[in-house]
């Protein structure tokens, strides 16, 4: 059982993390111990382990004689986890292809509804949560949620960029819904090439839609490859 003061730590972390991702607080924008601990209504104490952990992750960065920033996003770290993500995924809904897991299936089913539902309300952290909930669904369905958790830890840069794709107008939410019907049905129909050529193409579209996000959001980004 965790502790009070622990407790409060975990949630000043995780409010400023989704903070973060969402860009409520945008990327590069200064912040304080003190605006967080008013804006979240936290004392000081925990807030402070909460901006060292973040710090630690890359998220939250102090300039000596400056102040405490948001990072921007990291466009090569970003890139690399997509990487890792591909070469790791792709694997995992091939294999939840060659299985029968009805119950599995029926959630997945779930969670394209609630994305149609939440796209048409435009409620974009609610979308994103069911985008992460419907990938996360095919490691439980092949005993591999280890892996997700772990992957978690190298994707934060990688969920910056996802969310802030939502927030591009040509980029239309339908799409990633559309795409994700066909992994289901490949898997639900036992097509494990197909699943895996499929879910490759779905965690491409990161290199697809990149240089939109520069054009709209340049000043969000930091190491961004120079292009040859």
């Amino acid at each position: 059982m965790l502790n009070p003061a622990m407790n409060l730590k975990l949630q000043a972390y995780a409010e400023i993390l989704k903070r973060i991702v969402n860009t409520e607080y945008q990327p590069g924008q200064r912040i304080s111990e003190k605006e967080l601990s008013q804006d979240l209504n936290i004392g000081r104490t925990p807030i402070r382990e909460a901006v060292l952990q973040l710090r630690q992750e890359g998220l939250i960065n102090v300039i000596p004689q400056s102040g405490t920033y948001i990072t921007k996003i990291d466009l090569q770290v970003a890139i690399s986890a997509r990487f890792i993500r591909e070469s790791i995924e792709t694997r995992i809904v091939k294999e939840a292809a060659a299985l029968n897991n009805p119950a599995y299936i029926k959630n997945l089913n779930t969670i394209i509804a609630n994305q149609k539902f939440f796209s048409h309300q435009k409620e974009f952290e609610k979308f994103f949560g069911e985008d992460e909930a419907f990938h996360r669904e095919f490691y439980l369905m092949t005993n591999h949620q280890q892996v997700w958790e772990w992957l978690q830890t190298t994707n934060m840069q990688l969920n910056r960029f996802r969310m802030l794709r939502l927030k591009v107008k040509e980029l239309a939410w339908e799409n990633l819904i559309s795409e994700h019907a066909k992994i289901l049905k490949a898997v639900e129909t036992h097509d494990p090439d197909e699943a895996e050529r499929l879910i490759a193409n779905h965690l491409h579209l990161m290199l697809d839609e990149k240089d939109t996000l520069l054009r709209t959001f340049p000043e969000y980004f930091t190491n961004v490859p120079s292009k040859k």
